[in-house]
């Protein structure tokens, strides 16, 4: 039973954008006041808005002037996850990480298990959709508490799969279009690499119709201003209503429901002064629970841009900026997830798709944890990848005669 409370603004950034419904500017849905999280939940949904942040802060670090668009939910849960497997100080950086540290692990998956169920059911009129999976090569040997944690808690469907199969991308890639309603087709490469033993997948699927949606006979060819100064057409969607606002001397922040009004896209625009990447510099956690609570409802006029996204981005370079190292190295400690080790992560590849037109939004994410091995396949035989300076030798075998010898430390090649 969908229980309430007050305080849904730590789960509207959580989830960014979200929902689907059917009420129109002259019927307005009935307002609900929010989702009634126990303690666990709410430090839960804290923790996200503060992973989340310094997340998205990071990327637009690294990423300047570029178009972003990312799910810390999905990143959040895909991770989460994967630190079930991990042990000693792998765990502690991944948990400090993903801002978990005031939760123990039986916590924190308790939270995870049940936010999935409330965020999927709160509202009738809202489309969310979350899964999970684990494919692991064939022969693997995997910890069977590890495989049973993640399908109680996180719902995960578990499969061992023979990854050197011509088919077995298509069949994971399968289950990320099945699940993301074909927004995201592919997340795993092929053919998938020999040293690659694992994938721990989160899917998320979005759909929202706005509360009050904007009429399209007012949209029409307006100018939308890049960073650089140059400007480019843009089709500009406008309506006047009364929604959540406020303004700053830094920005104006206007809050557009979906469906119940449970699941908002929060807008912030920097004032012609000062430059988005700043503003976000800003948004720490304690700046954007302020500037929520400062919201008022204000009659007023909003003119957005129609605008379609696909995002992509591997994530090791900005996890390990927010200090999560130690598990993209041979050193890592997953020996809860395999029982000898010698496995880490390779990848966190992270992709996403949103549109936002008048009727509303449609939004998908995809985040997959790729767990790799220097010990290469583990069905029989051996692997050999010369992806590093090397020594050869050429020579007589029957004699023994070393004819040449060589170091290669750049492979040097030039046609003719």
């Amino acid at each position: 039973m969908l229980r309430q409370v007050q305080a849904i603004t730590s789960i509207v950034l959580y989830m960014q954008l979200a929902g689907w419904g059917c009420s129109s500017p002259s019927e307005p849905a009935e307002v609900t006041l929010g989702l009634d999280l126990t303690a666990t939940e709410a430090h839960l949904a804290a923790s996200a808005d503060r992973f989340g942040l310094k997340l998205f802060r990071e990327i637009v670090r690294q990423e300047p002037d570029q178009n972003i668009f990312i799910s810390p939910l999905s990143v959040s849960m895909a991770l989460g996850m994967t630190a079930n497997g991990a042990a000693g100080a792998t765990l502690d950086s991944m948990r400090a990480t993903l801002e978990l540290t005031g939760l123990s692990e039986e916590e924190s998956n308790a939270a995870y298990q049940s936010l999935m169920a409330l965020l999927t059911q709160a509202d009738p009129q809202v489309q969310f959709d979350v899964a999970n999976s684990i494919w692991y090569r064939q022969g693997l040997t995997v910890i069977e508490d590890f495989l049973q944690r993640c399908r109680t808690i996180f719902e995960a469907q578990v499969e061992e799969q023979d990854f050197s199969a011509p088919d077995a991308a298509d069949i994971i890639n399968g289950w990320v279009s099945d699940n993301t309603q074909n927004k995201i087709k592919e997340i795993v490469e092929k053919p998938i690499d020999p040293a690659i033993v694992m994938f721990l997948i989160n899917a998320i699927y979005f759909k929202g119709t706005w509360t009050y949606e904007f009429d399209s006979t007012r949209t029409q060819d307006d100018w939308f201003n890049r960073p650089d100064g140059s400007a480019v057409v843009c089709r500009m969607m406008g309506q006047r209503a009364e929604f959540r606002y406020l303004a700053t001397e830094q920005f104006q922040m206007v809050d557009l429901p979906y469906g119940g009004d449970l699941f908002v896209m929060s807008v912030l625009l920097p004032r012609p002064a000062v430059a988005v990447d700043d503003l976000v510099a800003q948004m720490t956690a304690e700046n954007w629970q302020e500037w929520v609570a400062g919201m008022t409802p204000d009659s007023g006029d909003i003119h957005l841009p129609k605008f379609k996204l696909e995002y992509e981005l591997t994530m090791n370079t900005v996890l390990q900026a927010l200090g999560m190292s130690t598990a993209f190295f041979p050193a890592a400690d997953f020996s809860r997830m395999v029982p000898r080790g010698g496995i880490w992560i390779d990848e966190v590849k992270h992709k996403t798709f949103v549109q936002v037109d008048e009727a509303g939004t449609e939004a998908a994410a995809v985040t997959v944890v790729t767990m790799t091995s220097s010990a290469g396949p583990v069905a029989t035989g051996f692997y050999m990848r010369v992806d590093r300076p090397f020594i050869f030798v050429i020579r007589e075998r029957t004699s023994g005669t070393l004819l040449f010898m060589g170091k290669i430390v750049e492979p040097l090649w030039e046609e003719g």
